[in-house]
Formats: structure tokens, C-alpha cells, sequence
């Protein structure tokens, strides 16, 4: 009787005990992944850029989880603060993702206040990289980006060029126009689909968009010079904004849609993290997925970088919506 009671106190002791450790000292104990279904938060409407990227990366990448789904879940608003807002709030475990875009993220976190950080994310892999492009219709008097800058100061105030506001491409739009210290008449709108309709109608000189999203348009436009690094295979003829001005010291800007998960996941569950990086990397890699893409065409931007060139370009991003904080917040 006396140890049966002992037992029963000691239970009684521990069971306080257990109760107060922290949640990460339980997910500690996790090294496999995944442990069941998992959930892919997309903080923007379905059918956009993001959603199309996260739906079909989902198809594929479930395929090699052994009967685990991966569902995507649309938590629009705010500019994608909304969404990340959702994904904070969400389970620690790694059963809930982040599809994102850096830098409209980042702007989130500067230009709206947000109450998280960067910190609070670790970045699996950045698989697209749409670069920002400078466009003019075809029958442009602008044959060069040299054309469209010359006449830009020859004619201070009068030039219209397009932007959509909270983007990447808005983001290289400010640093283009800044960079080269240009006084041009800023016109924006919503959307990639406005601002294109706009420039095809000739109401303005030229748009600051994606270079991929402007292959749609076909001989109908002509893209005078893209913010990659290098020459973009979708518009051979566009020159490297850098390469044209090589004053110009900006990264690569654009719309870059990645995956995340919360920092505390993968610094707790360090061997669930690896396992999920390389289930990540085996099913972009794979012919289905490299199939996939190439039909697409998103081939043309998408990559497996890995988390540390992830983390080094999300960083260089945030650094220049941190330089265009004031006109951000004002935008």
C-alpha cells in the first residue's frame, strides 16, 4: 500500500512538472517529417501568381509523401499581411507552411508594421525568381532603354510610367527612377492586368513590370531592359538594367515566390527541417515537376537554391525596402 501510494505521489509531482515545460521541449522529439497532412497558407487570392506556383508545387510534392496531402489554403488581405499573420498564429510542428513573396514580405513588415519579423521565418527554398522588367509597346519610339532615359530628362515630369504599388517590380521601379535621379510622372494601378491594358491602349510611355508575366504579350510589346543580372532567356534583346548602368548598384529585384516554415519548427526539429528541405528538393526535382514546369514555362524563373542563398537573397531584398521605407509607407 505504502508503494503504491509513493507511485501515486510521484505521478502527481511530475504530472506539474510535464505540464510546464515548454511546447518546443515536446516538439523536440520530432526528427521525421512529415506526421500527417500538412497545411500551405498562400496569403494572397486564389488564381494569382502565388496561388497558381502553390497549387501546382502541392500536386507534385505530395505525390512523394507516402499519403500525406498537402492542402493549400487562400487567407487573402492587407497585401499578404493577413496570411502571414494566419501562418504565425498556426501550429509550430511543421504540419503548416508559407508560400510567400519576398519583397512584398518584407514590406509587410516595414511599410505596414506587422508584428513579426524575418526572424520569425526560415526560408526552404526560393523556386521562383520573376524578374522585374522596363516595357514599351512594340511601335515605341523607344528602341533602347538608353531612348526611353534620354528622353525621361529631356523631358522632366512628362514621361508616364506605370507601377503596381506593394510588388517587386514597384520596388525596382523606385530604385530605377532614384538610382538614375529621374523626374518621371508615376501612374499605378491595382494589377499586372490593368497596368498592361493601360500601356497597350497608349495612355502611358511605359510600364515597369515582370519580365515573365510580359511574355503573354508577345510582339505586342517590347521589353527595353529586365533587373536580372544576366540576359533573361524570355526577352533575349533586353539588356541588364545593371550592365546599361552599371552606376545602378541594386540587386536583381522582382517577385520572388518561396517557401517557408516558422523558425521555431526548424530550430527545435532540426532533423524533421532537413527531412522537409529534402522532400521539398526530391520533388522539385523530379522529371514529373521539371515536367510540369517546363510546360508551364515557369521553368524560365523557377530554381532550387536551398535555405542559405534563400536567406542571403530574402535579406538583400529587405535591405532595399528598408532604403524606400518613407516612400513605401506613403504609397
Amino acid at each position: 500500500m505504502d508503494k503504491k501510494r509513493r507511485s501515486l505521489n510521484k505521478a502527481f509531482i511530475a504530472a506539474p512538472l510535464l505540464a510546464s515545460l515548454p511546447l518546443s521541449s515536446a516538439l523536440a522529439q520530432q526528427t521525421t517529417w512529415p506526421n500527417g497532412n500538412i497545411k500551405l497558407i498562400v496569403p494572397f487570392g486564389a488564381g494569382g501568381s502565388v496561388d497558381r506556383f502553390s497549387r501546382g508545387l502541392a500536386s507534385h510534392w505530395e505525390k512523394t509523401l507516402g499519403g500525406s496531402a498537402i492542402v493549400v489554403e487562400n487567407r487573402g488581405g492587407a497585401g499578404g499581411m493577413l496570411g502571414a499573420r494566419t501562418f504565425m498564429g498556426a501550429p509550430k510542428d511543421g504540419t503548416v507552411l508559407f508560400a510567400g513573396i519576398q519583397p512584398t514580405l518584407s514590406m509587410n513588415i516595414v511599410a505596414q508594421d506587422a508584428d513579426f519579423t524575418l526572424d520569425d521565418f526560415v526560408f526552404v527554398n526560393i523556386e521562383q525568381r520573376d524578374f522585374s522588367s522596363i516595357t514599351v509597346r512594340a511601335d515605341s519610339k523607344y528602341k533602347t532603354i538608353q531612348d526611353l532615359v534620354n528622353d525621361i530628362r529631356a523631358n522632366p515630369g512628362k514621361i508616364k510610367i506605370s507601377m503596381v504599388p506593394g510588388s517587386g517590380t514597384y520596388l525596382f521601379g523606385l530604385a530605377f527612377v532614384k538610382g538614375l535621379n529621374l523626374d518621371v510622372n508615376i501612374v499605378t494601378f491595382n494589377g499586372g492586368g490593368a497596368q498592361r491594358t493601360d500601356l497597350l491602349g497608349g495612355h502611358s510611355d511605359a510600364m515597369i513590370a515582370s519580365a515573365y508575366g510580359d511574355m503573354v504579350l508577345g510582339d505586342k510589346v517590347r521589353v527595353l531592359a529586365v533587373s536580372s543580372l544576366e540576359t533573361f532567356p524570355g526577352w533575349p534583346n533586353a539588356v541588364p538594367i545593371t550592365k546599361a548602368y552599371p552606376e545602378l548598384k541594386i540587386p536583381a529585384i522582382g517577385d520572388n515566390r518561396f517557401i517557408a516554415v516558422s523558425r521555431e519548427f526548424a530550430e527545435t526539429n532540426p532533423k524533421a527541417f532537413e527531412a522537409l528541405v529534402q522532400s521539398y528538393q526530391k520533388a522539385f526535382n523530379s522529371p514529373e515537376y521539371q515536367d510540369y514546369i517546363t510546360k508551364q514555362g515557369s521553368i524560365l524563373i523557377s530554381a532550387y537554391r536551398g535555405p542559405e542563398q534563400s536567406k542571403q537573397l530574402v535579406q538583400e531584398l529587405h535591405d532595399v525596402v528598408v532604403e524606400f521605407k518613407d516612400t513605401l509607407k506613403g504609397s
